[in-house]
């Protein structure tokens, strides 16, 4: 796949050696060690174009430990990203509801050369910053959707968590008029009718707690199946309710220890679980 590459990413900051070499190899604890050995290295870059553990270059801020993690290898680890790319068809259409910088998707889209990353991320900052990266990567089948997914459209703010430097862009839903940004929400069936999109390959859920409203507007999708995998983060008792309601729809959770799948008999307190049709 060829690539558009501008000024900015023809000036890329040169990784220390033995970083670059570890960047394809997967091992346990990877990002863990490599932020030990090299984050204050690179720390001091801050914002600049890298090449990344995915192998194609991307803006960021080196000063922040999650972009860092970004260049070290496969973000939130391999396991998941491992599947995926066994799974996925070359024409495969997911959707990524918070998209943010494009962690997870500047994977994704390399190995869907004839389908569509349909990526929401409703955030101002975070699009932005996805959309420059994208100015670089053309070819890339990836489309950004300033939008927020819910059970029924409204207009809605978004709050932040917590400084940039925590978790990038760390934000959420929150029906609060005086808080955060103003935020359009959809529902995901209504998207994808205006694509004449009938199947979905992944979704990949990030929402911080907004989770099952946005599940509630793909249910006539989830009815029948037509999403054929679900990603999504399980957090703390939002966890089991997201597993109970995509039971009733006939989907079972499945988490990864290590490459392999298994289904658990209770939820971790943090943890992404791959839902797929029992």
């Amino acid at each position: 796949m060829t690539t558009k590459i501008t000024h900015q990413a023809q000036n890329l900051y040169s990784l220390p050696l033995p970083l670059s070499w570890l960047q394809s190899i997967d091992f346990p604890h990877k990002l863990g060690i490599c932020e030990y050995l090299f984050g204050t290295a690179i720390a001091s870059r801050g914002i600049c174009w890298v090449k990344t553990g995915a192998g194609i270059p991307w803006k960021l801020d080196l000063a922040n430990s999650t972009h860092r993690w970004i260049v070290y290898g496969k973000y939130e680890g391999a396991s998941f990203l491992n599947w995926a790319q066994k799974y996925l068809p070359a024409n495969a259409v997911i959707v990524d509801s918070g998209a943010n910088i494009g962690q997870m998707l500047m994977y994704l889209a390399q190995w869907i050369p004839q389908g569509i990353i349909l990526a929401f991320e409703p955030g101002r900052e975070a699009a932005d910053w996805l959309e420059e990266c994208l100015t670089v990567h053309t070819n890339l089948p990836i489309e950004i959707l300033r939008l927020g997914l819910g059970a029924c459209p409204s207009q809605l703010s978004l709050k932040s968590l917590g400084p940039n430097y925590i978790h990038g862009a760390w934000n959420q839903i929150s029906d609060s008029d005086n808080e955060g940004e103003k935020i359009e929400i959809v529902r995901l069936v209504d998207v994808l009718v205006t694509r004449s999109i009938e199947t979905v390959d992944l979704w990949k859920l990030d929402v911080e707690g907004f989770e099952i409203p946005a599940l509630q507007g793909s249910e006539e999708l989830l009815k029948k199946q037509r999403i054929k995998a679900i990603y999504a983060e399980l957090a703390g008792s939002n966890g089991q309710r997201i597993r109970d309601y995509l039971s009733k729809f006939g989907y079972c959770c499945y988490l990864f220890d290590h490459n392999q799948l298994y289904s658990p008999d209770q939820l971790p307190d943090h943890t992404n679980g791959l839902f797929l049709p029992c």
